[in-house]
């Protein structure tokens, strides 16, 4: 049986550890949880307070020195070896450090844990004085976080004001691809139900001010459907499904599209294509790892032999 596995991020001192203890918290008696803690330092301090006031049934596991994608990479196999072994959990929850590039993670965790670990939801908490910097939204590891996150969380509630918290919907809610919820909490309090979301299971509600978490707006199906714009139409695909980079950029470049954006995953990495009118498309690599989706919009289509071309463009498996 596969173990539910969630990533927990945010910048330095957004209370990830603080969120990882309110769900040990509340548990349900009896269930089994593991906690790995990444830390970016050589002495661990979050590992050391998660083991001191977990409850019963949690087994707890630190890996420190950097980031487990790149300089502590070598022992996040040993550590989650052991893990899994020693606490043989019913869920998961890797805190990762505050200056690290978790996409990578995901990217380790599928392919070197398929059939172990079932990477589901990645929660990411943003500290309201963070979010008001400009300097700080532009600060790469920030990007890549909320790119990375399905669930975005504005936390420390109580510090921010009504003016930036609706800033904070509007801005989250016009985030591409779209976060399958977007929330605001105090004190790291995250609903257990937030880890199990999946892109055709989003709320359906609408952001709503008030100091309680809220839904922000739903991902796409993942059915094909149009898009509700006329001649438009969208497609999504498993985190598995690999395309051939070329192809794809190719086919949205193709005359007879009006506007094109998606995100794909390619043998090395994954990016983001952006296509306006007549402009030749934008690549850039991109830590968003939940699904490869496109839309596509186009004054007169043939959305059947876009589609073949885009099925064309899959790679076999490895």
């Amino acid at each position: 049986m596969t173990v539910p596995t969630n990533l927990i991020t945010g910048f330095l001192g957004v209370g990830k550890t603080t969120a990882v203890l309110d769900l040990l918290a509340r548990k349900a008696a009896g269930s089994r949880w593991a906690v790995l803690v990444n830390e970016y330092g050589e002495v661990g301090v979050d590992g050391a307070l998660i083991d001191g006031a977990a409850p019963a049934g949690v087994t707890v596991r630190e890996v420190g020195g950097g980031c487990v994608c790149c300089a502590s990479a070598p022992y996040l196999g040993v550590a989650l070896h052991f893990l899994l072994i020693d606490a043989k959990p019913d869920r998961l929850l890797i805190e990762t450090t505050g200056l690290g590039h978790p996409a990578r993670l995901i990217d380790t965790l599928r392919a070197s844990y398929r059939g172990r670990l079932d990477v589901r939801a990645t929660l990411g908490l943003i500290d309201p004085a963070d979010f008001a910097q400009p300097a700080m939204r532009a600060n790469p590891i920030f990007r890549e976080q909320v790119e990375l996150a399905d669930v975005l969380v504005l936390n420390k509630l109580d510090a921010a004001g009504p003016a930036l918290v609706a800033e904070f919907q509007a801005w989250a809610n016009d985030l591409d691809p779209p976060k399958l919820l977007v929330a605001a909490t105090e004190r790291g309090r995250i609903d257990e139900a937030w880890l199990d979301l999946e892109a055709d299971r989003a709320p359906p509600s609408r952001p709503r001010q008030g100091s309680e978490p809220q839904a922000a707006r739903t991902a796409p199906t993942p059915d094909g459907a149009g898009s509700g714009v006329p001649h438009a139409r969208g497609w999504t695909f498993p985190p598995d499904v690999v395309f051939d980079r070329d192809r794809v950029v190719a086919l949205l470049a193709a005359p007879g599209l009006v506007r094109a954006k998606g995100v794909f995953r390619t043998p090395y990495e994954w990016y983001a294509v952006n296509r306006a009118r007549t402009s030749a498309p934008t690549v850039t690599p991109t830590a968003y790892r939940r699904d490869s989706r496109v839309e596509a919009f186009a004054d007169a289509p043939d959305w059947a032999a876009f589609e073949r071309e885009l099925r064309a463009a899959i790679l076999p498996p490895r």
